[in-house]
């Protein structure tokens, strides 16, 4: 009997299933009442597919892998990975791709991952189609319209700095002619004084750092002063020797000859006086060579001055010149040179004519007491004229004419 209830039970199963067979024909039937053979459905979406699966697996990443779609670690999931299937559910899961970029700003980077768009998208994006580049650069490694997927994207800050190294500019020196001068003898005209400039320099630093510099202007903060020597180019004349036989006689001869043609004017002996500008002269209408022109420091005496100055004698006299005629007008003392106290010669020849503009003719026929100029001439004056102040000549630069040497 009990094996007879058994049977009719597992008929009455037997037909339960074979009845909703045939009312669900499109249904799976579960032959089975274990549910670890039950699978569950995935349904996988990506931007370029749809993978519908059936799976036993227990979590979403095996059921996944499973299916083989491969995954990167920038791939987001809108299902958690670890998500655990249940027998006989459906779970629809969008996969969306990312790629890897890395943005660099000054010096610190930062790598990340975004959805999947052109490099021009994510210049924009990121913000950096904002960042000024006068104050630096964007360097990047694809072009606008290439996909950003391992995309890098580097600013870099250029700071420039304006320097200044200072140096002295040296002087120049040159050498001019000099006809006041003696040949051997210089003299500093204008002392050299060395300038100053500033070089200067753009220093570069790229995100900080200091990656070279150049020179792009240099600036004269001071002129340099040229200094100047003049050499001499005037022949040094021979001393002639005092000979006092010879001297003498010359100064006669040569006072004579112009003595007539002295007319006192004042401070002068003459009236009127021209330089023709060919090597003559013409002086009250009287026509002379000359060897030499030159300028000289001329001063005045007369022998009785001397006299009174000197008080040599009571009553005082009108002196002799050194050649022994009197002291007078056209009669003028040149630079002595002297050797243990005694004249040995003259810088002008004795007997020497000239003519001295503003004084007139004029003989040399003396030696000065100026023992530190030898183009100094002394220009004598009758006696007593300075006392009286009849003259009034002083100490005058003037040119002076050689006409003739003895």
């Amino acid at each position: 009997m009990k094996q007879t209830f058994v049977r009719l039970i597992a008929l009455s199963l037997v037909a339960v299933l074979a009845i909703a067979a045939a009312v669900l024909p499109d249904q799976q039937v579960l032959l089975t009442l274990d549910q670890t053979r039950i699978p569950a459905q995935v349904i996988i979406r990506t931007a370029d597919d749809t993978i519908d699966t059936l799976t036993f697996k227990t979590t979403l990443i095996d059921a996944i892998d499973e299916a083989g779609l491969s995954l990167n670690e920038t791939d987001l999931l809108s299902l958690a990975d670890q998500t655990r299937l249940q027998p006989g559910q459906t779970y629809d899961v969008q996969v969306s791709r990312k790629g890897r970029v890395t943005l660099n700003w000054s010096g610190y980077e930062i790598g990340t991952s975004s959805e999947m768009m052109s490099m021009g998208d994510l210049m924009a994006r990121s913000g950096f189609h904002e960042l000024d580049q006068e104050n630096g650069v964007i360097l990047r490694n694809k072009e606008e319209t290439e996909t950003a997927d391992n995309a890098e994207i580097t600013f870099v800050q250029i700071e420039k700095k304006i320097v200044r190294s200072y140096e002295p500019i040296p002087f120049s020196t040159v050498t001019l002619d000099d006809p006041t001068q003696y040949i051997g003898q210089t003299a500093v005209q204008n002392e050299g004084e060395p300038g100053e400039r500033a070089l200067v320099f753009e220093e570069t630093y790229e995100n900080g750092i200091y990656t070279g510099l150049e020179q792009i202007d240099i600036e004269i903060l001071r002129e340099p002063v040229q200094k100047v020597i003049l050499k001499g180019t005037k022949k040094k004349p021979l001393i002639p020797k005092i000979n006092a036989r010879t001297s003498h006689s010359k100064v006669r001869e040569s006072f004579a000859e112009i003595k007539n043609l002295l007319i006192k004017n004042g401070n002068a002996n003459y009236k009127t006086f021209k330089d023709n500008g060919d090597g003559t002269i013409t002086v009250d209408g009287k026509t002379f060579s000359y060897i030499q022109r030159d300028k000289r420091v001329t001063t005045m005496y007369d022998g009785l001055e001397c006299c009174l100055q000197g008080g040599c004698h009571h009553p005082a006299i009108n002196h002799n010149t050194a050649t022994g005629i009197s002291a007078q007008r056209g009669l003028v003392a040149t630079y002595g040179y002297r050797k243990d106290g005694k004249s040995i010669g003259t810088a002008l020849p004795l007997g020497t004519t000239l003519f001295v503009e503003g004084y007139g003719l004029a003989v040399v026929a003396d030696i000065h007491g100026v023992h530190r100029d030898p183009n100094l001439l002394d220009l004598c004056y009758d006696a007593g004229e300075i006392r009286k102040g009849n003259v009034t000549w002083g100490k005058r630069t003037k040119n002076v004419y050689i006409i003739s040497l003895p």
